[in-house]
């Protein structure tokens, strides 16, 4: 079952999560109702950061969720309206108020990963001579 809620954008978090990955989240508002989006459970960096082989997650998290809000800094996100879908009692991704500009870390990532994965698999099937 999932739903549609529009709502607010009450906090932007960036934060480390067992002392070895950093994570983002954005807190929101919809109908008087707290819900997060992003965070751990979503996606973390590589440790320490990420190495340079490590998917660029937390900066895509940022752009994206920026992008969908039509601000130029992390901090303008604060008291932005945005469109919700909430999948199970979680919110799974995120649109600016008219639905036209989804973004869903979930699949962006997994298609970030399947990316990675030809292009590596590619690399070792035609090495350069």
């Amino acid at each position: 079952m999932f739903m549609m809620e529009i709502g607010a954008i009450k906090a932007v978090h960036l934060y480390t999560y067992r002392r070895l990955y950093i994570t983002a989240e954005l807190e929101l508002n919809l109908k008087g109702v707290k819900y997060t989006f992003g965070g751990h459970d979503v996606f973390l960096s590589g440790m320490h950061g990420g190495e340079s082989a490590d998917p660029p997650y937390l900066g895509r998290f940022l752009y994206r969720c920026m992008q969908v809000c039509r601000v130029d800094n992390w901090e303008e996100l604060k008291n932005s309206k945005i469109l919700a879908e909430i999948q199970h009692g979680k919110v799974v991704a995120i649109a600016d108020t008219a639905g036209n500009n989804w973004f869903n870390p979930a699949q962006e990532f997994s298609a970030m990963d399947q990316e990675r994965v030809q292009a590596e698999s590619s690399l070792r099937e035609n090495p350069k001579s």
